[in-house]
């Protein structure tokens, strides 16, 4: 599988893990303690995939601005609303894809327990099918699990292959 077509499946992934595609955030979205977290995201066949973030106030507000502007170029519809500690999301995104673009139409639920930790559901569909699936259900879950180990920088995210990245860079800034 190439890596462009990973990143296909991996981005709603992404996507919902980090609940960052508005185009204007509410003001009452739930923040996440300052440290180290770990998100485990699955349903996309294969193994669950387990991704350690080092995150800080700043580091959220990068994520959401580059959801943001994700958002804009790719979305056609994005609407995210807050009901107290559960952030609903819904879109419809043209994503490229190997054999053109693949429009992304999602619903997810994360629900909040305080600022440690989270779980999210969600239901995607893809048009055209995507290796021959036209849709998936997809979970995530994060937990705070302490400080950031010693080295690390906010942003720093350790994927499961142990590749270390850092998702401001990814943002350009």
């Amino acid at each position: 599988m190439s890596a462009r077509f990973r990143l296909l499946l991996v981005l709603p992934m992404l996507c919902l893990a980090g609940t960052a595609l508005a185009v204007e955030l509410p003001s009452n979205l739930p923040k996440r303690k300052p440290g180290q977290w770990e998100m485990q995201m699955s349903g996309m066949g294969g193994q669950p995939q387990v991704v350690k973030l080092c995150v800080d106030e700043a580091t959220d507000q990068t994520m959401y601005q580059m959801g943001a502007q994700m958002s804009g170029s790719m979305c056609s519809k994005y609407q995210l609303n807050v009901k107290g500690s559960t952030v609903l999301a819904d879109g419809v995104c043209s994503i490229p894809g190997p054999q053109g673009n693949v429009t992304m139409t999602s619903h997810s639920e994360t629900v909040f327990d305080g600022s440690t930790s989270y779980k999210t559901e969600g239901h995607i569909k893809y048009d055209p099918a995507v290796m021959g699936r036209s849709e998936a259900t997809v979970s995530s879950s994060g937990r705070w699990v302490g400080s950031c180990a010693a080295g690390q920088k906010p942003g720093d995210m350790v994927m499961p292959n142990g590749t270390v990245m850092n998702i401001k860079d990814m943002g350009g800034k």
